[in-house]
């Protein structure tokens, strides 16, 4: 009774309300005993204090907070407080305590016969952690280190006289959820709350005292964390309100963070996990507190969600902002997670075993395989189900059914034998877009092995044991004690007529007959559990890749329980083996995307798919013109490959008949095709010819442009020769950019006055007797920033290029082939008069398949016969030439030209839709399927988000949108997805930019 009637003063003072004073009354205290002038008075949230925003005539802002008499002796603790963190971490942000005009940090006002404490604090800018909707694992990692950080600095922080206890506190929750629950009146949420209440109060109560103990905030929810934006990222700018602060348990304000973070979370326990592991590393915790850290979270959030219901129910006062929806939504979501999980969850993000038995159970098992009998007797054949497996080769990945039907077919082959499903393996059933814990990650690791066979086949037990009580969705369950300080549990999943609950069951005895089934073939699902299954409603079959970790250590890898066999391993994914082989025998230079790169298994028109089954949007390859795996180019080019494959120095229609229908789609006249492997070579040969005919050297260029790596085309490649100096007969020109150079997109002139450089430069030239022989140009520039040539920018170079004896070359390596939609070549958006004397072309010309070509005109190609026979032993090869011709006709036939155009159109439409709500976005511009969306942090300066932009690709991998930056400063989205990208690839790919720059990361 004393405890209850304790709780019960103390629930008084967090219902009584605040002071009420005039903010005349509030000016005055403020002139009289701080010096100040009030130039503004603006009430804030407050529980038992009166909180008023200052800001003096300076403009200097501040908190002045009046409290009731009953709490000077915890305002001087607080005072004391802030003062010890100012000397010991000066780096974090808390507020800082203004003296009165005598020097005191706490004053007095006198109202109605009482004296009220006053404080002044200095202001802490920010906003609320609460009142950001979306939150990056970025800011919740800073949330959890700053919350470590200040733990670590109260640590060494001792008063003599600490505050008397509160409401809130850990001890007292039973005390508090007994005085409430009546008060809850939905059934669920009262069940759910009572539940947490009954599975970790006696826990709380026998363990909570050991724990180590330190002064705490107390109080530190999402509305006392403050957090600020710079560019797309949000931090922590400071904590504020320690009214609660005092000596307890040190894990309870991490608790009571995660509590109030994690509401209204998709995954509540990502979020533990996440401010879990940044707390630890900045203030390490005993394994004991990381044990009763979910607990801790569960009572909190239950404690809070029914004191929110007995204060409606009662009428009182208490700060409205607790009373969500979201905190009863916590305590039902909180209820159901098996409280193994809970812990392991913690365990896992800061380093420890997901739990303590895990170790010594994998430890026994990979050690006694041989002392196991297989579940299921005859000869054991490893099945690949994954997304590298030869069995899912020619199926679309969109196709579920398929892929079943496919994986049904492979294991019902291997009959009479076994065939095994592998641990940890990523099935490739049904292919889900997150790897991060989203909504759409799939749960395709599967925690146990799977042994086909046919219905009613025998299962053995591998080990002996003693049959317990099922959990659910599994039929059987024997607990192992096989060594001492070793016990473990099998299950089995897909039994009829399993032994009855009590049995000791003796190795090889059998448990019961294999099912049928509907879904897979016939088989059984073999478990190891490591922990106790208390609490679980459900065992797991499979679990998302991004959590697999944690559930392995769980459920442990059951494959020694097939016994001593070579047959069957666990699955392992190759990326780390690919990426060792890489950093053996590639060169350092060589690029990869992404800084957690991808290990791709396979691709279907706009999606790639990589080994562990996750499926992404790609929009920034620009090879594939007409999709990935496109079936009419995969079937020909198996044809022609089975039928003749050889060089162009036999004879074969293939290549006439495509020189024929690639030429009919340039100018007049450009009807010589010199075919090669690569848009290198392509550009080299141009290069070479010009020089050749032209008797000159000189090469014209525009700035940040790239054309190829070999040594020819190196040196007219800015972002290539800025690594070893430009070549003397290169010539930059400034790139035509609207946005960022002389000329904007205000300029209806921008294009002659930025042709007029290039001009300009030839005549440079020519007066130094060394005329050029070519001018080199993208019809949209890709390396040098997306940047879309402005109208009338080629016709007068054109003409300047011919008056003196220059060549054209129009490099449509990128470019080409429809992608700019308006038309089929890249120089053609540029006017009639817009014909180049060279035209070179690859990448997207063989839609991945190695082609690439040079076209010119016979009197050109006449000219250089005199060098010699040209030939390339590849380019032009049969194979070759029917995949570019199926190419131009799938084109044709599916209309894709046209689809670039309007889909293009669409989806920069909905990008600068975005520009709108994201200050980040600088400029959006492009042509059909390219486009560019440049990053800058401030729109006034444009300067480049540089490192912003890594970040967000890398967001959008994680989400499932392949994309990758640009441009000098690496701050621009390339955007070139294959002609096949439709408007829902291009509401899919905003739509997930917004969330990204929405979240912060």
């Amino acid at each position: 009774m004393a405890v209850q009637s304790g709780l019960d003063e103390r629930f008084e003072r967090i219902t009584a309300g605040v002071p009420d004073l005039a903010d005349e009354r509030l000016g005055d205290v403020l002139r009289d005993r701080y010096g100040l002038a009030a130039a503004s008075l603006r009430p804030l949230a407050g529980e038992t204090d009166r909180n008023t925003h200052v800001v003096d005539g300076d403009g200097a802002e501040y908190v002045l907070k009046v409290s009731g008499p009953a709490d000077r002796r915890a305002i001087e603790f607080q005072a004391a407080l802030l003062a010890h963190l100012a000397e010991h971490d000066p780096g974090l942000v808390v507020p800082r305590t203004v003296p009165d005009v005598s020097g005191a940090p706490v004053t007095s006002v006198r109202d109605g016969g009482r004296d009220l404490p006053v404080r002044l604090l200095t202001w802490v800018p920010g906003v609320p952690l609460a009142e950001v909707g979306r939150r990056s694992p970025e800011l919740l990692a800073d949330v959890g280190g700053a919350a470590g950080r200040l733990a670590a600095a109260t640590a060494a922080f001792v008063h003599p006289d600490p505050p008397a206890p509160h409401y809130w506190e850990f001890p007292h929750a039973d005390a508090v959820l007994e005085a409430s629950l009546g008060h809850v009146t939905e059934p669920e949420l009262r069940d759910a709350a009572t539940a947490l209440g009954d599975r970790f109060g006696p826990l709380l109560a026998a363990r909570l005292r050991e724990l180590p103990t330190a002064v705490v905030h107390h109080d530190l929810n999402a509305f006392n964390v403050l957090v600020r934006r710079e560019g797309g990222r949000r931090r922590v700018s400071g904590v504020i309100d320690f009214g609660d602060a005092l000596p307890t348990a040190r894990i309870a304000d991490l608790a009571v963070l995660a509590s109030s973070v994690m509401r209204g979370a998709d995954q509540p326990l990502t979020v533990a996990a996440t401010l879990a592991a940044a707390y630890h590393a900045a203030c390490p915790l005993s394994e004991e507190e990381l044990d009763l850290l979910f607990p801790l979270i569960a009572v909190r959030s239950a404690t809070v969600a029914v004191t929110a219901a007995r204060l409606d129910a009662e009428r009182r006062h208490g700060d409205p902002r607790h009373r969500s929806a979201a905190a009863a939504d916590l305590v039902r979501s909180l209820a159901a997670v098996p409280p193994e999980l809970g812990r392991a969850t913690v365990r896992h993000a800061c380093g420890l075993p997901a739990h303590p038995a895990s170790p010594a159970v994998a430890t026994w098992l990979a050690g006694n395989a041989a002392s196991a009998v297989p579940p299921v007797e005859g000869t054991l054949t490893a099945v690949d189900l994954g997304a590298s497996s030869d069995v899912f080769d020619g199926v679309d990945p969109r196709e579920h059914g398929a892929l079943r039907t496919a994986a049904t077919t492979e294991i019902l082959a291997r009959r009479p034998a076994v065939a095994v499903g592998r641990h940890g393996e990523p099935r490739f059933l049904e292919p889900g877009r997150r790897h991060d814990g989203g909504p759409d990650e799939p749960a395709n690791v599967h925690l146990g092995i799977d042994l086909f066979a046919g219905a009613g086949t025998s299962v053995r037990a591998p080990l002996p044991g003693v049959v317990e009580e099922p959990t659910a969705g599994v039929d059987l369950v024997l607990l192992h004690e096989p060594a001492d300080g070793v016990r473990f549990r099998t299950l089995y999943t897909g039994l009829t007529g399993a032994a009855a609950p009590g049995e000791n069951i003796e190795a090889g005895a059998t448990i019961g007959r294999i099912a049928p089934s509907t879904e897979l073939p016939p088989h059984v699902r073999v478990q190891v559990a490591a922990a106790p299954l208390d609490g679980w409603a459900a065992v797991p079959e499979g679990v998302p890749y991004s959590e697999s970790a944690l559930w392995q250590g769980l459920f442990p890898d059951p494959t020694p329980l097939l016994g001593t066999q070579d047959a069957v391993a666990a699955w392992t994914p190759v990326i780390g083996r690919s990426l060792q082989g890489r950093r053996t025998h590639l060169p350092d230079s060589h690029p990869m995307y992404f800084q957690r790169p991808i290990a791709m298994a396979r691709a279907r028109d706009t999606r790639f798919y990589d080994e562990e089954g996750r499926s992404y949007l790609d929009a920034l390859n620009n090879v594939t013109l007409v999709g990935h795996g496109h079936p009419r180019l995969v079937n020909v080019a198996a044809r022609q490959l089975s039928r003749l494959n050889t060089n162009t120095r036999f004879v074969y229609d293939e290549l006439t008949e495509y020189a024929e229908r690639l030429t009919a789609t340039l100018p007049d006249g450009l009807d010589v095709v010199y075919f090669v492997n690569s848009g290198s070579e392509a550009n080299d040969l141009a290069l070479r010819m010009s020089r050749y005919l032209t008797k000159r050297d000189d090469i014209v260029i525009i700035d940040d442009a790239y054309h190829g790596y070999t040594s020819v085309v190196s040196d007219v490649s800015p972002s290539r020769y800025k690594h070893y100096g430009k070549p003397d007969t290169t010539h930059p020109t400034p790139v035509p950019d609207r946005y960022r150079g002389a000329y904007g997109y205000d300029d209806p002139d921008a294009g002659a006055k930025y042709a007029q450089h290039v001009i300009d430069e030839f005549d440079r030239l020519a007066a130094e007797g060394r005329a050029p022989a070519a001018y080199l140009f993208e019809a949209l520039l890709a390396g040098g920033g997306q940047v879309v040539l402005p109208p009338g920018y080629l016709a007068p170079i054109f003409a300047a290029a011919r008056e003196r004896g220059a060549l054209t070359i129009a490099d449509e390596v990128q470019v080409g082939f429809g992608r700019l939609g308006e038309a089929f070549w890249g120089f053609q958006t540029q006017g009639p008069d817009v014909v180049p004397d060279f035209v070179t072309m690859g990448k997207a010309m063989g839609n991945g398949f190695p082609v690439a070509a040079m076209v010119t005109t016979r009197e050109i190609s006449r000219a250089f016969d005199p060098t010699g026979r040209f030939f390339s032993t590849y380019g032009g090869n049969p194979v070759a030439c029917a995949v570019g011709l199926e190419l131009l006709k799938v084109v044709d036939d599916e209309g894709l030209q046209h689809n670039a155009l309007v889909v293009g159109q669409y989806l920069r439409d909905r990008l600068t839709a975005l520009a709108d709500r994201h200050p980040l976005i600088g400029d959006v511009r492009g042509q059909g399927f390219y486009s560019g969306v440049e990053f800058v942090l401030d729109r006034d300066t444009k300067e480049p988000a540089s490192k912003e932009t890594l970040l967000i690709c890398e967001r959008l991998k994680d989400r499932g949108v392949l994309v990758y930056p640009t441009g000098p400063a690496w701050n621009i989205l390339k955007l070139k997805p294959p002609l096949t990208f439709t408007r829902a690839d291009a509401d899919d790919f905003t739509d997930t930019l917004d969330d990204v720059l929405e979240t912060g990361w």
